[in-house]
């Protein structure tokens, strides 16, 4: 028998080697990195809890339950007695409709499945089809499939600032817009960001709501019309304004965002405790809430004024919003009361934990007091300490910088707002940050997941 040539040997080889490679590029094709098979399973899991309209309820299958803003439970209550069919309750508060939406735009960016972008255009269009006649959006909305229920539009008189609820329509809804080019997002969201120019009081920060009419803040006078960092309140506004001045090239909306930072330089609290507090006076000094929010200094908050802050150095170049950073972190740092766990509240001046009961009543400890309301947590602290501290080793050049999946895997997790994460010795809070095994499918809690893991790349926008 003859042997094969060497020439024909050679060309055996090449082909076999070919076929070797073919083969192990398609087995790679077909093995994603871990990373992104959990990004498509958390990305899967918040376009399964999708409203068929767009958006997101407070389950996976829509429904009116789990109001809690006064104007919807009682508007259930008189539907039961009349026996009126049941609406859909959209839901708007973070982690809700426009932080689902923003997920779902940047797991499009990320993987280019245009299942997510459909899942995004849903929803903002939910969003423009239930825009208030402020501009606004409420925290909770009654619909009919994308129409707001008429008896809504005619009662409720409450635009909420807090929650990132308007921030978060608008910057989620411009950055939609820039995405696709549909023009009825552009202008939605304008109408948003003309609201929270309005909203803005003299001082720069920013209410609760906007209470109308006007003569209401005159008649019956509440702390929801004055200065507030609650619940992302003012920290909200500025990112949004600042996302709407980088895409739609409009001074006026940086230069607001501006008076918001300025504001937060005047507000934090001096040393010992440069902090800030939830909620302040007219004259700018802390103030008590609701009945079990005191005045006290705020660690969920002060995080997030101070992520606010970070956005708002490098959108301006200014210095001085940075040089509020340094104190306020270390302040976190040394208020911990256990490792990666803080509370909620700290008292002026003695800086001990805060715990109040739903009667006004200052308890000893969280279980004490008043539920459902999340006394403690990590508050995505840890996150923003690790990047500081990441910022603070990084050479000049930024050569030494770290990336990788190792190094994002191991840092804290970022958080959107209204994800307080839990103590590291604390079971998760039944909320919805944590889907919990044996609840209900949670949508917020999914898309809060989706969000902490996009966070984890190399990267990231900013979530908050």
């Amino acid at each position: 028998m003859s042997r094969p040539s060497p020439v024909r040997m050679l060309r055996a080889t090449r082909v076999g080697v070919l076929l070797l490679a073919s083969l192990l590029a398609g087995s790679a094709r077909a093995t994603p990195p871990p990373r992104d098979v959990a990004l498509r399973a958390a990305l899967d899991a918040v376009l399964a809890c999708e409203r068929p309209d767009g958006g997101w309820s407070y389950t996976c299958t829509p429904s009116p339950d789990g109001a809690v803003t006064k104007i919807v439970v009682r508007a259930q209550q008189v539907a039961a007695l009349l026996g009126i069919a049941p609406w859909d309750l959209l839901v708007i508060r973070s982690p809700g409709t426009p932080a689902g939406g923003l997920v779902l735009l940047e797991g499009w960016r990320r993987t280019g499945d245009e299942r997510d972008l459909a899942g995004a255009r849903r929803a903002g269009d939910a969003l423009v089809a239930t825009q208030l006649a402020s501009g606004g959006w409420a925290s909770e909305m009654p619909v009919y499939g994308t129409r707001l229920a008429r008896w809504f539009r005619w009662l409720n008189r409450w635009t909420a600032l807090d929650d990132d609820v308007t921030s978060g329509a608008a910057r989620f809804l411009i950055e939609l817009w820039a995405a696709t080019g549909e023009p009825a997002y552009r202008a939605s969201a304008e109408r948003a960001f003309d609201l929270l120019r309005e909203a803005q009081l003299d001082g720069g920060a920013w209410p609760l709501t906007l209470r109308e009419p006007r003569w209401l803040r005159v008649v019956s006078p509440s702390f929801e019309d004055l200065p507030s960092t609650n619940d992302a309140a003012t920290a909200g506004p500025i990112l949004a304004l600042l996302e709407g001045a980088r895409l739609l090239g409009r001074d006026d909306l940086r230069a607001a965002a501006m008076r918001g930072g300025d504001w937060l330089l005047r507000a934090q609290g001096a040393a010992p405790q440069p902090a800030w507090a939830q909620q302040y006076s007219e004259d700018g000094t802390p103030a008590p809430g609701r009945r079990f929010e005191p005045a006290g200094y705020a660690s969920w908050e002060t995080r997030e004024m101070l992520s606010a802050l970070l956005v708002l150095a490098r959108a301006t170049g200014e210095q001085r919003y940075r040089d509020a950073v340094g104190p306020g972190a270390a302040w976190l740092a040394r208020s911990a009361i256990a490792p990666n766990c803080w509370a909620r509240l700290y008292e002026p001046g003695s800086n001990a934990p805060l715990y109040v009961a739903r009667d006004g009543r200052r308890v000893a400890s969280a279980d004490e007091a008043k539920r459902p309301y999340k006394w403690t947590g990590d508050y995505g602290i840890p996150a923003l300490l690790a990047r500081l501290e990441r910022d603070a080793a990084r050479p000049s050049d930024g050569a030494a910088r770290s990336s990788g999946t190792d190094a994002a895997a191991a840092r804290p997790p970022e958080r959107l707002f209204g994800d307080a994460g839990h103590c590291p010795q604390e079971a998760p809070h039944a909320d919805e940050a944590a889907e919990l095994p044996g609840e209900p499918a949670n949508p917020r809690a999914r898309i809060a997941r989706a969000a902490r893991i996009l966070a984890a790349d190399p990267g990231p926008q900013s979530w908050n």
